[in-house]
């Protein structure tokens, strides 16, 4: 009897001891970054919560720094570095607090928080387009889920979502993986970050590691990377309809944080590769809503969209392209000629 019982117990522990060193690894590696505030954040080989980080480096700064204008939306964000900004916003010490994949949903809360704890609010720009206004509801994935603070979410709440995902098996096979190699593979795509990013933790800028292949090859780099680039419709695209009563509830109660603050805001409707228009609906909404001399929509085809050099790939464009698009919205050129 005792033997068996021995045998039972030997194969719960074989049973439970890879859960017990997964388990292990997440507490000692903390590879989300989550579980401790850091100075430096983006250690991790994994891809992060961009969100979270970005609200991080605000929270642990924004005392010192005195942050009064922000932008927000998806990784486009990256095209618009703190450095350029501030020239035409005098005084302004800008932060970006970006989501990945950003919901209007994420982007709403986060104007939320900030109400809550900033006595300034100077300037604001807020990225948009069809598929980041579609999505009024928050993330609750690893990825995407927002800082407890911008939510009034539980610690526990929080924690698990990352927890559930590291024991994923499409997570924890390729981290680990790469923990033991140390060696990038294809089917890593997605957990583990391939090229290491530059970062500025003061503003959360991000130096995208392109432009440095961009000056080394020049004209070649879009040759290399013509994959990346698929061919446009000569056909003229225009997005359906998106903006909707819960879109347009949540974008009035924006507006009128920003009129409670005399905000600056200005409203961009991103430069997409694909050319595709925003509905002029949505745009005549916007317009409405944050007065048609704060909402600048350079979607569809363009003299900006049009040129191949202001893109990395068919997802985001570059700060050669921000620096234009600040001109053209702060009155120091011409706005863009839209192509008909």
């Amino acid at each position: 009897m005792k033997k068996t019982f021995a045998l039972f117990l030997l194969k719960c522990v074989l049973l439970i001891l890879p859960f017990l060193t997964l388990l292990g690894l997440y507490f000692y590696d903390d590879p989300f970054e989550v579980l401790h505030e850091y100075k430096d954040y983006y250690k991790s080989p994994v891809a992060v919560n961009e969100g979270y980080v970005g609200w991080q480096y605000y929270r642990m700064q924004r005392d010192s720094v005195k942050y009064n204008s922000f932008l927000l939306g998806n990784s486009c964000t990256m095209a618009f570095q703190a450095k350029d900004w501030e020239k035409y916003i005098p005084g302004g010490r800008a932060i970006r607090l970006y989501g990945s994949a950003e919901r209007l949903g994420n982007i709403y809360r986060k104007v939320r928080a900030l109400d809550a704890v900033q006595d300034s609010i100077a300037n604001m720009i807020i990225l948009l387009d069809y598929a980041t206004l579609k999505q009024t509801q928050i993330g609750n994935i690893s990825t995407h889920v927002l800082h407890p603070e911008v939510t009034g979410q539980s610690n526990w709440e929080f924690q698990m979502c990352f927890l559930q995902t590291f024991f994923n098996p499409d997570f924890w096979v390729p981290y680990v993986d790469y923990r033991v190699t140390g060696r990038y593979k294809r089917y890593m795509r997605g957990v583990i970050n391939r090229e290491e990013v530059e970062r500025n933790c003061r503003s959360n800028d991000v130096y995208n590691p392109r432009e440095k292949e961009i000056a080394d090859y020049g004209e070649l780099y879009w040759e290399r990377h013509k994959k990346e680039f698929p061919e446009r419709d000569t056909v003229r695209k225009v997005s359906p309809p998106i903006i909707m009563k819960k879109q347009f509830d949540m974008l009035s109660e924006m507006r009128d944080i920003f009129v409670k603050h005399g905000t600056n805001c200005k409203i961009l409707i991103n430069p997409k590769y694909d050319q595709v228009r925003l509905n002029p609906s949505d745009l005549k909404q916007l317009q409405d809503i944050f007065g048609a001399a704060n909402v600048f929509d350079f979607s569809g085809v363009n003299e900006f969209t049009s040129d191949v050099h202001n893109y990395y790939e068919k997802g985001h464009y570059r700060p050669l392209l921000g620096r234009k698009i600040l001109e053209a919205m702060y009155g120091k050129r011409d706005t863009i000629g839209i192509i008909p």
